[in-house]
């Protein structure tokens, strides 16, 4: 029999039908027409008289429907006849309706199997219900294997809830419900495999709530649902395997909260889902292997919030997600693998606050995010290593805050971010942050104890702003003071000079530790600079003198510790400002004697105009030469206001000597 029409005819036939040694007095043919009134089909089986059926019921005989046209079956019917309370068990025995049709009638009661007790095998394959509004099995017990299979529920309400199945096999194979509800709640299923294998549930809510499986497999591989509710809410699907490959769950929401998946692998690998909001909210999945791989996510909101995996490995690689926000909040992660290689986030905000790890490797590798952000805050991790390498989150924000990372590697090489920040986290072990690029590194408060490496030697690390504010560093740093441009990259802060400085004091301090002497006087220098600033701003609070003072400090400090030798870090340049100030005072002291008569550079030695005295201008070199190394060779000496600068000249060369010693004996000892 079809089972795509959407119309169909029935002609009562007096004359009888055989098939299969089964005999009955009249004919059934059915026509069949598609929704522009064509025919599709037609068919003929046997009818049979609805009391005829009631007749077996009292006879505790066989009931072999098989071929059959049925009308206006009821249960209920059965028992106001024969005078029955409501809820009476109506034995049924063997009972099987293969290629059978049960007619109803919209404006009657629906077909009913309420409160049925079906003993031995129940076959209703390739079974046709319809006409009816509802069909109800509802109460029902079923002992052995139950068959549904390719059977069709043609635009009418389903129910199986509050039923009880044995220990045989249930299968809805191929079955096909079209538009309506499917309730299966608080169903108690029995030990034997539940199949729903390429089903089809088309419009209409599939609830399953409050119900139990049993030891079996339970499968809905390749099944496809509509646009109604999908409701898996505290389900318990026992012992066995669960199998979701494959399905379609169409554009309703999708509830498996508190649901309880048993020990054995949970399938939900490459599903679509719609745009509806799907939830495993406090699902427990148990021990077993959990697979999302390859699934597509819709762009509705989807929550793992409280859910908790056990032992086996959880894995969502290739997985892509919509526009909607993910929450794993609280979510107690495997203790093996969890997966999330090359994963397409979508765009949206996915949250893995205050999750739990386990110890073994989690992957984030080649995932990718084109808009929103990851959050970590306060999530723990085990002692496995954390693997976000290659990942593409170039227009959207990482944020791991106030982590406790446990004792395995940590790798964000070659990933992209437009935010990558660990703030407030604890570094326990080797963080590679060789990120390829990266709008901002945020390190701020953060405590460093083993190595943290952004220095790459194999590709360029483009960062554009890095922020180590509040940093404690118990470990080491390891960063190009030139390729990344460090300095402008502080510099270039929205904060405090006082914030920068204390930065660059970290990075002098452990520049020194691993022996990068030339990047810590860098470091050094910019932190002397902004700790000058600092306390030049903080003394505009003061009053008039103080202010005045602070003042003239800072200038001192500028020109004498800065500008003459970058704080004692670079000899050369003190070697060169002491060359300028040689010969400043040479100019003066050649200038000098011609503006004022009494002011002369004197030779001790021989008289004015004695052609082995010195001329003007090698007096003036020679005197500031001998004045400036304070060698004091008495054969010239000053007078007049030469007098008082060679003074000043002999303090200044012998501080930028001593300034001049220390800056390359620091050099050299290191």
């Amino acid at each position: 029999m079809t089972r795509n029409f959407k119309k169909y005819t029935v002609n009562i036939l007096d004359k009888p039908f055989i098939k299969n040694s089964h005999s009955f007095a009249k004919t059934a043919e059915l026509t069949y027409f598609d929704d522009k009134e064509e025919v599709i089909e037609q068919d003929v089986i046997g009818y049979l008289d609805i009391e005829d059926v009631y007749s077996k019921i009292d006879n505790n005989e066989p009931i072999n429907l098989d071929n059959s046209y049925i009308k206006e079956f009821s249960l209920s019917n059965y028992r106001s006849s024969r005078k029955k309370s409501p809820d009476e068990l109506i034995i049924l025995i063997n009972f099987s309706a293969e290629n059978s049709f049960f007619d109803g009638d919209k404006k009657k009661a629906p077909l009913d199997f309420t409160y049925s007790d079906f003993q031995g095998e129940v076959n209703f394959r390739n079974c046709i219900f319809s006409g009816s509004e509802h069909v109800l099995f509802d109460f029902s017990h079923f002992q052995q294997n139950v068959y549904f299979d390719h059977a069709l529920f043609n635009f009418l309400n389903v129910s199986f809830s509050n039923s009880e199945f044995g220990f045989g096999n249930v299968s809805f194979k191929n079955v096909i419900f079209q538009e309506g509800n499917k309730k299966f709640e608080n169903v108690n299923f029995g030990d034997g495999e539940v199949l729903f294998l390429n089903a089809e549930f088309n419009n209409g809510d599939v609830i399953f709530t409050n119900s139990k499986f049993g030891e079996g497999k339970v499968s809905f591989k390749v099944a496809r649902f509509g646009s109604g509710r999908i409701d898996f809410t505290k389900t318990n699907f026992g012992k066995g395997e669960v199998a979701f490959e494959k399905v379609e769950f169409g554009d309703g929401n999708v509830n498996f909260r508190n649901t309880v998946f048993g020990n054995e692998n949970i399938e939900f690998t490459r599903c679509e889902f719609g745009n509806g909001d799907i939830s495993f909210i406090s699902a427990h999945f148990g021990n077993g292997d959990v697979s999302f791989a390859g699934t597509e996510f819709g762009n509705g909101k989807l929550s793992f919030k409280l859910a908790h995996f056990g032992v086996g490995k959880l894995d969502f690689h290739y997985a892509h997600f919509g526009v909607g926000d993910v929450i794993f909040e609280r979510t107690q992660f495997s203790e093996g693998i969890v997966d999330f290689r090359a994963v397409d986030f979508g765009i949206g905000r996915i949250t893995f606050n205050r999750a739990l790890f386990g110890d073994g490797e989690v992957i984030f590798e080649a995932s990718e995010l084109k808009k929103g952000r990851i959050t970590f805050r306060r999530t723990i991790f085990g002692v496995g290593i954390f693997n976000f390498e290659m990942a593409d989150f170039k227009n959207a924000e990482l944020i791991i805050d106030d982590v406790n990372f446990g004792q395995g590697k940590v790798s964000f090489k070659q990933s992209k971010f437009g935010l990558l920040s660990l703030e407030s986290s604890q570094m326990n072990n080797y963080f590679d942050l060789r990120v390829e690029e990266c709008g901002k590194l945020d390190l701020s408060n953060t405590i460093v104890k083993d190595i943290i490496d952004i220095d790459s030697s194999d590709f360029k690390t483009d960062i554009k702003a890095l922020d180590l504010s509040g940093i404690r560093l118990l470990g080491r740093i390891y960063i190009d003071w030139k390729q990344n441009d460090v300095k402008s990259l502080i510099l270039n802060q929205n904060t405090s000079n006082m914030n920068k400085a204390e930065q660059f004091r970290v990075l002098k301090e452990n520049y020194n530790l691993i022996g990068q002497y030339d990047y810590e006087d860098g470091a050094y220098v910019e932190f002397k600079r902004l700790e000058s600033k600092s306390q030049l701003e903080e003394s505009q609070t003061k009053k008039l003198i103080p202010r005045i003072w602070d003042n003239i400090s800072y200038f001192f400090r500028l020109v004498v510790f800065d500008k003459v030798g970058l704080y004692a870090t670079d000899p050369i340049r003190v070697l060169l400002s002491m060359t300028v100030m040689f010969l400043l005072f040479s100019i003066v002291y050649i200038i000098l004697p011609l503006m004022f008569h009494d002011t002369q550079i004197i030779s001790s030695l021989y008289d004015a105009g004695d052609p082995r005295d010195l001329s003007l201008i090698e007096k003036g070199f020679y005197h500031s030469a001998i004045t400036f190394l304070t060698i004091g060779y008495g054969d010239y000496y000053p007078s007049g206001i030469i007098r008082w600068l060679s003074g000043i000249e002999g303090f200044i060369g012998l501080f930028l000597m001593s300034y001049f010693t220390v800056a390359f004996v620091r050099k050299i000892l290191r």
